[in-house]
């Protein structure tokens, strides 16, 4: 298995840690997007839809949070 393929495996159980409730959503989010673009650097470009899916989705609940009221 190659660097980029462990780096985006982990990243990938980054993500699902993010979705759990708990104080620490952020923080596994932003370590999974570095994680994310780390892999893409290194192997497949295909590691950037993981980073890529989280920022989108985090922009979109800041949008419907904002707009909420």
């Amino acid at each position: 298995m190659t660097r980029s393929v462990k780096l985006g495996i982990a990243s990938v159980v980054l993500v699902a840690g993010s979705v759990l409730p708990s104080l620490l959503n952020v923080v596994f989010a932003a370590i999974s997007c570095v994680l994310g673009f780390l892999a893409a650097h290194q192997g497949s470009r295909w590691w950037l839809v993981v980073p890529c899916t989280i920022m989108a989705l985090g922009g979109f609940l800041l949008f419907i949070g904002f707009h909420a009221a």
